[in-house]
């Protein structure tokens, strides 16, 4: 399998499995922070730091570094993912992105969207979210925004990807009754799916940075609009979940992922937390 597909499929297990939290400020190089960091911030604030590493056949080739806050009214999140360890060796690669919003009693609401790709073609997208409108900049273009593309109304409904992992993260406290449960309407600046979720039963993980029981949810990732031929999974990948092991913290109101796996044929992925750090103010 070459490397490309491999990245592809690890950032998948990443993106639809992982609740990142910032609001504004800068990254971090650890999860380990401490609470005098955080003297500037107000109160009913909470600051998450952590730490993810992905390996795929038990070798380390991504790192994943988030940090932010979360208020009862606003979210922002940055995260950091780059090739570590034999993934450096094969390829560089290294992304970062944010997002802002507002949290409303129906649901999230995105403002800006940044991703930053730093590899040749340097690529910036920027998403501005208006009261009825989704304005979108992508320099240099795509080549291609799908076939069919996603319609105007898709792109201004759907969740960013930080956006989403957030909503899912919030889902049993804020928006659902239980943890785990229908869609989320997902657009990528290109790509429009749905994250399908099913319940899959509780585990007990034991791993470092964590040990306790876990919810696991099964996440579906389910093409819609603005995909190339080449870019629709397979119908293995269709049918293949990402599963996601989730611990509940009611003093933050958010069910944490420790655990993240994927797995077709042959290619199975992982995704842990390795460290996380929770300042309440």
């Amino acid at each position: 399998m070459k490397l490309l597909k491999t990245k592809n499929l690890l950032t998948k297990t990443i993106t639809v499995g992982f609740v990142c939290l910032a609001l504004g400020m800068p990254m971090a190089t650890t999860a380990q922070q401490s609470e005098t960091q955080y003297d500037a911030l107000t109160s009913g604030t909470t600051a998450i730091t952590a730490n993810l590493k992905g390996s795929v056949f038990g070798l380390r080739i991504a790192t994943i570094n988030v940090e932010g806050t979360l208020t009862d009214e606003e979210y922002s999140i940055r995260a950091d993912l780059f090739t570590s360890g034999v993934g450096a060796f094969l390829k560089k690669f290294q992304i970062w992105s944010t997002t802002t919003g507002s949290i409303h009693e129906d649901k999230l609401r995105p403002i800006l969207h940044i991703q930053q790709n730093l590899d040749k073609k340097n690529r910036r997208v920027e998403m501005n979210y208006g009261s009825d409108s989704l304005d979108i900049s992508i320099v240099p273009p795509l080549g291609s925004q799908g076939k069919p593309p996603a319609t105007s109304q898709q792109r201004f409904e759907s969740d960013d990807v930080l956006t989403a992992v957030l909503h899912m993260a919030m889902g049993g406290f804020k928006f659902t009754d239980e943890p785990c449960t229908g869609n989320v309407p997902v657009f990528d600046s290109k790509q429009h799916y749905l994250l399908r979720m099913e319940r899959g039963g509780t585990k007990k993980i034991k791993q470092k940075g964590f040990k306790g029981e876990t919810i696991i949810c099964k996440i579906f990732y389910v093409p819609v609009s603005g995909f190339d031929p080449e870019d629709l999974p397979s119908e293995e990948e269709a049918s293949a979940p990402v599963k996601v092991y989730l611990t509940k913290n009611d003093d933050v109101g958010l069910y944490i992922p420790v655990k993240m796996t994927y797995k077709i044929s042959f290619f199975h992925a992982v995704v842990k937390l390795r460290n996380i750090n929770i300042v309440q103010h």
